[in-house]
């Protein structure tokens, strides 16, 4: 909860200093806005192994092989990273760039989530007596 706070103050007073920088600076902005979202992320990255480890855990409890599993973190972490770029697109007033990035990340995440639907259609066909 602290992590999320400290975050949460950062990001406010990064966007205050933008918007007051954004008239006369556009560049000091943009810089100010990726080095606060390069900083929250240095404050949360500590929470990934935590993450994993559990993630590890149901993987082996439940005997799902990385066959399904993998994918479900590609595909997240492909949201993540497209969510990052597209808003820095967006901060630097580049629509279209921000744009080309959703629709690259939605793609790429249905690319990476074409095992699992594979995996999900064997499982029916099976059901099925296909």
């Amino acid at each position: 909860m602290e992590t999320m706070a400290r975050v949460a103050a950062l990001a406010a007073l990064a966007a205050f200093l933008c918007v007051l920088l954004r008239e006369r600076e556009r560049t000091l902005a943009l810089l100010l806005s990726a080095a606060a979202c390069v900083l929250g992320l240095f404050l949360t990255v500590r929470m990934v192994e935590p993450i994993l480890s559990v993630a590890r855990e149901i993987q082996a409890l439940s005997g799902l092989g990385t066959a399904v599993t993998a994918p479900l973190f590609k595909v997240t972490a492909i949201g993540m990273l497209c969510r990052i770029a597209a808003g820095v697109c967006g901060d630097a007033g580049e629509q279209g760039l921000q744009k080309a990035v959703e629709l690259s990340g939605s793609i790429l995440a249905l690319y990476a989530a074409l095992p699992l639907v594979s995996a999900v259609l064997a499982l029916l066909e099976d059901m099925l007596g296909g």
